[in-house]
């Protein structure tokens, strides 16, 4: 299976570590990835290069669906969007029919809430509380969800210093946990490729869910089973079926 995890934005360009931080996540998800996977991190030319807010989700969506119809032209089997916010989701299955795409941000409050009653998610800061709220209510989850806490940690400053934020996420996990839930989300990507699940759980003692894994096993599974997103509930936009391209649907007077 060849699987791509697609950056919504320009991250080497903002993130300290550059280039090496794509070629580090590119690692991490071959190493967890199935026998049988092979795994790269792709990342779009222009956009933000970090996603903290709904207005960045917005600016994100014309360079990713360009992404993933090359992917999908390359033949690849499956796309993971490298933002737990899921980015415009919804357009980016319109716009794909071969292509597995999954978002991790879906996928981590479905596994979650296989996991227990209810669910609470860590994330980066205040601005990504409402976005997170309204996300999961159009998972279908809402009535799961019990809390959403924040590390005051931009997402371009993760790689710091790594034992204060983890201060920080398990004060976050305690804080959700206390407004009753029984499973933590790590509600930001960066924070999951810093693995910080295993001592989250053993703070807490509750399951911890990585975004990174859930997208990477739910991409797998649906990927070798060929369940993609139904183009009955996504179909294609009506002038790109009729032979317009997506750069086509944009125009300038």
């Amino acid at each position: 299976m060849r699987l791509a995890y697609v950056l919504p934005g320009p991250l080497s360009l903002g993130h300290p570590g550059g280039k090496q931080e794509l070629q580090r996540r590119e690692e991490i998800l071959q190493a967890w990835a199935a026998p049988g996977t092979t795994v790269v991190v792709r990342e779009v030319a222009a956009g933000p290069p970090s996603i903290e807010s709904a207005y960045e989700e917005y600016l994100s969506l014309a360079q990713t669906a360009g992404l993933l119809q090359t992917l999908q032209g390359e033949g690849f089997d499956a796309a993971i969007i490298g933002c737990f916010g899921d980015p415009c989701l919804d357009a980016l299955y319109e716009v794909t029919e071969g292509l597995v795409v999954v978002g991790p941000g879906d996928a981590s409050f479905h596994l979650a809430a296989m996991l227990g009653e209810s669910f609470g998610v860590v994330t980066v800061d205040d601005g990504i509380v409402g976005p997170i709220r309204r996300q999961v209510a159009g998972s279908g989850l809402a009535a799961r969800l019990a809390h959403v806490a924040v590390v005051q940690t931009p997402v371009l400053e993760m790689s710091g210093d790594l034992d204060e934020l983890v201060e920080r996420t398990c004060a976050g996990a305690r804080e959700v946990v206390a407004r009753g839930a029984d499973t933590v989300v790590l509600g930001c990507m960066s924070m999951a490729f810093l693995d910080l699940g295993p001592r989250i759980e053993a703070a807490v003692g509750i399951p911890v869910v990585n975004p990174v894994q859930a997208a990477l096993m739910t991409a797998e599974g649906r990927g070798r089973f060929g369940l993609r997103h139904s183009k009955r509930a996504y179909p294609l936009p009506r002038k790109v079926a009729a032979g317009a391209s997506l750069p086509d649907l944009y125009v300038r007077s």
